[in-house]
């Protein structure tokens, strides 16, 4: 199975936190989504052979897209694609879109079966720092307002680690998430990049991070939630119910091929990785113009999918198989990853079961840390 994602670059706001590709300027949207449209015609070839069981609208927010477009592009796609028949179809959203006439021809009118919403927080005081445009009622009603629509795949983003949040607010968002009932939960730990607005206040002295052991209680709080409330904690980032996985993000941690669509949009199909480029006017004039200038490519040799192997199964719930690495990698890889592991073993880290090697909760919060140093360096 293979996966599409479209990347619609456009927001109203600019998020204090967010390091994707996007615009606050809406000049270029009709430009933008012809090329989208263009794009997706021109690269059938590469995947005539590929049946795709997820589609997935990110940005940006990609609530802002019309109906009649979204429909459009779903239609352009199972045109040219061979899409399952049951696909998951995601469209990420802002809870400020989520109108009720906005919900109820999402749920009527379009082929959108998951709701992916970033709520963030429940707490006004956080939304404000982050820089949000909606607010705590407007995140309660806009999952209310779905799951009267007949939404039931759904899942919402929050994140924690976020300088000045304490662990009792951290707690009350959990326990508003838990009140919604809802099958998904992406958490993520507050990553400061360089390049948003709390990259340049940090530089200035005006937020402080949370310190490592303050951050570690707040995953913890998360894990223990997690597991008193019956989510399988299936990828580092990622809780589920039981049959509610994101299809869509699987084929990105079992290193299985997907297509994408838009500025700045990601591909991979095993032997081969292609970037287009993260610049809007460049991306559909060279388009417009059937150049190829929008986008770059990389062959992946071995050591490349040897570490991507390791970034993308240490993450998720099984981890590392020896004898899938051995059929994969030869034993030479095999021997490089149990002597570089041997130390995370011993520290506890990483926890061995038969051929299977997994991070242990703590492990999981450092897991960057401890996959840079099992990665083979070129």
């Amino acid at each position: 199975m293979a996966g599409f994602y479209i990347h619609f670059p456009f927001c109203r706001k600019q998020c204090f936190y967010c390091d994707f590709h996007f615009t606050v300027s809406f000049k270029n949207f009709t430009h933008i989504i012809r090329a989208l449209k263009k794009e997706i015609k021109e690269r059938r070839e590469e995947f005539l052979t590929m049946q795709f069981n997820s589609i997935y609208f990110g940005g940006g927010t990609p609530s802002l897209l019309p109906i009649d477009e979204l429909n459009n592009i779903i239609e352009l796609i199972q045109d040219n694609y061979s899409i399952h028949s049951n696909a998951e179809i995601t469209l990420e959203a802002n809870p400020d879109d989520l109108s009720k006439d906005y919900l109820s021809a999402l749920y009527n009118e379009t082929l959108i079966n998951r709701l992916s919403i970033g709520i963030q927080s429940f707490d006004d005081g956080i939304l404000k720092l982050l820089n949000r445009q909606h607010n705590s009622k407007i995140a309660y009603d806009s999952v209310g307002k779905a799951k009267e629509q007949g939404f039931e795949n759904i899942n919402i983003d929050l994140i924690y680690g976020i300088p000045g949040m304490s662990e009792d607010l951290w707690i009350k968002d959990l326990e508003a998430f838990r009140t919604l009932d809802l099958p998904h939960l992406s958490a993520y730990h507050l990553t400061i990049e360089p390049k948003t607005v709390f990259g340049y206040y940090l530089r200035k002295g005006r937020i402080t991070p949370l310190n490592e052991e303050e951050s570690l209680r707040q995953f913890n709080i998360l894990l223990q939630f997690a597991y008193k409330n019956g989510y399988e904690h299936y990828e580092i980032s990622n809780f589920a119910k039981p049959e509610y996985r994101s299809k869509h993000n699987l084929i990105y941690w079992n290193r299985e091929p997907y297509i994408g669509i838009g500025p700045s949009a990601h591909s991979y199909t095993i032997q081969q990785r292609r970037w287009n480029i993260a610049n809007n006017i460049k991306y559909y004039q060279s388009l417009d113009n059937d150049s190829p200038d929008y986008f770059e490519y990389e062959d992946i040799d071995k050591n490349t999918s040897y570490n991507e192997y390791l970034l993308t199964s240490l993450r998720t719930k099984q981890g590392i198989e020896i004898p899938y690495m051995e059929n994969l990698f030869g034993k030479e890889y095999v021997w490089l990853f149990e002597t570089s592991v041997r130390k995370f073993l011993d520290q506890g880290l990483v926890i061995k079961n038969g051929t299977r090697y997994c991070l242990d909760d703590k492990g999981k919060f450092i897991s960057d840390y401890i996959l840079s140093e099992l990665m083979k360096v070129n």
